[in-house]
């Protein structure tokens, strides 16, 4: 191509440059769009279960090459997660059935996750039985602001109030040395059967081992006060070396969605949980899991995000 006359070498050599610059940015957008799209996810506290889930979708969200990624978060849990989604603070967040009922008219949800269990330990050679054992004496409901919620609620039908115990903080990672060295005489938390972070196999917590208390017998307080959101389950045989069942409470976990996520964003995610549902499951832990196309619909309530409700429409096709 000749060169207009009174044209000026350097300036179309800049403006060459410029569009060479331009053409890669539009490359590298398109080509490493992992780098162009970064989404919060907020969990709850370290090494919980919500934790523990936040990673196993973090990665499974990279490697499905969807085109952006998560940044999981430790938070406070589901009580402080709940305003951050609906103020637009996080992108996406996990929070416990219950506590999202509160607001299910303020939220979108991507899908019901996993069952979560509550779980209230005591040494294995402790006199406490039942709720009422706990009158006087010092207690963890938990680290996380469900968890916490939850232990409230349950003194509340055991008839007891937060009064007529001490409750000190124990996060997860320390329940079983808090036990051990008499911090606290029970300890609640939530999460999968066994918890990843309540290994006694190792030689930790009490000499006597840990004991669950049978909490069946508040589930009907609890569902006549807020209905089925709390369901009845029950702990098998041999966890944390239970000689029989024990029965206890469930409480579904749920992925919510900031409202005005991106439909494509919540549908990848979507194609995560069901493609991927292998890759979620924290090592070790069993019981419910809701990771098929069937079960991740049932959200208590709470409206799905229409880039869920289109995703899960293409995977019943």
């Amino acid at each position: 191509m000749t060169p207009q006359p009174g044209a000026h070498p350097l300036v179309s050599r800049r403006r060459l440059l410029a569009g060479i610059a331009t053409v890669a940015a539009g490359m590298t957008l398109n080509g490493c769009r992992q780098d162009a799209r970064t989404y919060s996810l907020g969990t709850a506290e370290n090494r919980g279960f919500f934790f523990d889930f936040g990673q196993s979708l973090t990665a499974a969200v990279a490697r499905s090459d969807a085109g952006f990624t998560l940044n999981p978060l430790i938070t406070g849990g589901s009580v402080e997660n709940i305003p951050d989604i609906i103020a637009g603070r996080l992108d996406l967040a996990l929070a416990l059935a219950d506590v999202a009922a509160t607001e299910r008219d303020n939220l979108r949800a991507v899908g019901r996750v996993y069952l979560n269990y509550l779980q209230l330990a005591v040494p294995a050679d402790s006199p406490i039985r039942i709720l009422d054992d706990l009158r006087g004496r010092t207690i963890s409901l938990g680290a996380s602001s469900a968890t916490t919620r939850a232990g409230g609620l349950l003194l509340q039908a055991g008839g007891l109030s937060e009064s007529d115990v001490e409750v000190r903080a124990v996060p997860i990672t320390a329940v079983l040395e808090a036990l051990a060295s008499g911090e606290v005489e029970a300890a609640l938390f939530a999460g999968g059967v066994p918890h990843p972070a309540v290994d006694i196999s190792s030689g930790r917590g009490p000499a006597s081992g840990i004991r669950l208390i049978d909490l069946s017998g508040y589930l009907p307080a609890l569902q006549a006060e807020y209905g089925a959101v709390y369901q009845q389950v029950r702990l098998p045989i041999g966890l944390y070396g239970a000689r029989e069942e024990v029965g206890s409470i469930g409480i579904a976990s749920l992925l919510l969605a900031r409202a005005d996520l991106p439909d494509d964003v919540v549908g990848k995610i979507v194609d995560v949980l069901i493609n991927r549902s292998a890759e979620l499951v924290p090592p070790g832990t069993v019981g419910v899991q809701y990771l098929d196309t069937r079960s991740l619909i049932y959200t208590s309530g709470v409206p799905l995000h229409p880039g869920a409700a289109a995703a899960y429409r293409g995977h019943h096709r």
